[in-house]
């Protein structure tokens, strides 16, 4: 009779004369498949979508959770393990933080490399140090960036924006792969439910608030975001799906259970809505949505005492109707009645300086950048080619031949928040041939549009 051959045995690696076994990565963990589905995002961050991050900004933060997670288990634990964990931990503080500063196309740059650094450390501790029965209360990533936002504030730290570009094919594909891998993911950790309890959560709060006339000002949009743009944007948002598929599904800190995970998807989309409500800036508003799985993960070890309590009032109706009126009413109560920044008016002929003698009458060959397009309420065409003739003749730049002109966004080099301006780059040559450029910008001023400044390109 055959007998079956002995199991294979487990590798193992000496170091100082001791042998360490060896955890190799599996392909059946769902840590690697969401790494991989991070891993993507950031290939097409740094390809297609002009993320403001550098790689070098991603391997310090994979270098410093895995270094982390390696050596603790080494210590603890006598292991030399592949730091599926930790790894994944890194992704995804590089994938959210922004350091001020950084600029796309910068590769190597480890400007604000400090704010990385903490974040990945203070997720890390999180995980070893706040523990409640062998599992970490909060989930790591979630914890280490809301602390550094906190710390470090919006002049050197900020979340990657709610708003990845234009649609084109490349954000086409970046959707697909957010939702595509994340319905598999979620599928096979069995949160679906969880999902949808949240977004459907979320979207009906975000609606109301929405509704009372919020506003939030974003450094991608030139106006105010409100209304039913606002509602998109916090909704169907590239960041926001990152975070409800990836970020809230995490084994080690959600519950068991079907209706466990519908509770706690609820609370969260309900409390990530309640504390952005009464924020007016896109900063505060996705660290205050961050905050709702911070709070949800701590109120967790609660949640037997509340079923507890809830069960005592299930035959009090009365109790619970004015119970829930009561939430409703504070959170209305919370919402400001309208957006703090002034609204600027749309791009139009009624809105653009008033013309005067040009030494050139055409108007050059006119471009709309795609920033620019998206973020000023009706700038078409026809209503560029008019501001920069307007332009023009308020410049007269005289004896230069305008060979081209170009719409675009200007940011604010010392507030990575603020909202943009409007500016119109003139290029083309002198008198005598030597190139020459300039860039105006442009603010709403009693309603019309004037040119309150000009620089040099960069």
């Amino acid at each position: 009779m055959a007998t079956a051959a002995p199991p294979a045995p487990a590798p193992a690696l000496r170091l100082g004369g001791r042998a360490y076994p060896v955890v190799l990565p599996s392909w059946r963990d769902p840590r690697l498949h969401v790494a991989l589905v991070i891993g993507a995002l950031q290939v097409l961050g740094q390809t297609v979508l002009g993320f403001e991050l550098s790689v070098a900004q991603i391997l310090v933060c994979l270098g410093v959770c895995a270094a982390i997670e390696v050596g603790v288990a080494l210590w603890r634990d006598g292991v030399l393990l592949w730091p599926a964990s930790a790894l994944l931990t890194g992704n995804s503080v590089a994938f959210i933080m922004r350091s001020a500063g950084t600029r796309h196309g910068d590769w190597w740059s480890l400007v604000g490399i400090e704010v990385f650094v903490v974040a990945c450390v203070l997720s890390m501790l999180s995980k070893y140090l706040l523990r409640l029965h062998g599992r970490h209360v909060f989930n790591p990533s979630n914890l280490g960036l809301v602390a550094a936002f906190v710390l470090f504030g919006t002049r050197r730290a900020n979340p990657q924006d709610l708003w990845w570009g234009a649609l084109s094919p490349g954000l086409w594909v970046t959707l697909a792969v957010i939702v595509g891998g994340g319905l598999l993911v979620a599928g096979r950790l069995r949160m679906l439910a969880l999902v949808a309890a949240f977004w459907l959560t979320f979207a009906a709060a975000v609606g109301v608030v929405a509704a009372s006339g919020h506003c939030i000002t974003a450094r991608w949009h030139y106006t105010p975001v409100c209304g039913t743009e606002f509602w998109s944007v916090m909704t169907t948002s590239p960041e926001l799906l990152v975070f409800l598929f990836f970020m809230i599904t995490d084994p080690r800190t959600a519950p068991g259970g079907t209706r466990a995970r519908i509770g706690y998807g609820a609370a969260v989309g309900f409390v990530a809505a309640l504390l952005s409500a009464p924020w007016q800036t896109e900063f505060a508003t996705k660290v205050a949505v961050l905050d709702g799985l911070v709070i949800a993960c701590g109120l967790l070890p609660l949640a037997p005492l509340a079923a507890g309590a809830l069960s005592r009032l299930r035959r009090r109706t009365r109790a619970v109707w004015i119970g829930a009126l009561g939430t409703a009413a504070l959170m209305a109560t919370s919402i400001p009645a309208g957006g703090s920044a002034r609204q600027q008016p749309p791009i139009d002929a009624a809105h653009l300086p008033e013309p005067a003698t040009a030494t050139q009458t055409r108007t050059p060959p006119t471009t709309v950048t795609p920033e620019a397009r998206a973020a000023v309420p009706g700038l078409d065409n026809n209503a560029a080619r008019a501001l920069v003739a307007a332009v023009l003749a308020h410049a007269s730049p005289g004896g230069q031949r305008i060979a081209e002109a170009t719409v675009l966004m200007l940011r604010n080099p010392d507030d990575a928040q603020a909202p943009p301006q409007l500016g119109v780059e003139l290029r083309g040559t002198t008198a005598v041939g030597t190139p020459w450029a300039r860039v105006y910008v442009l603010a709403a001023v009693d309603g019309r549009w004037v040119v309150t400044a000009e620089r040099a390109p960069g």
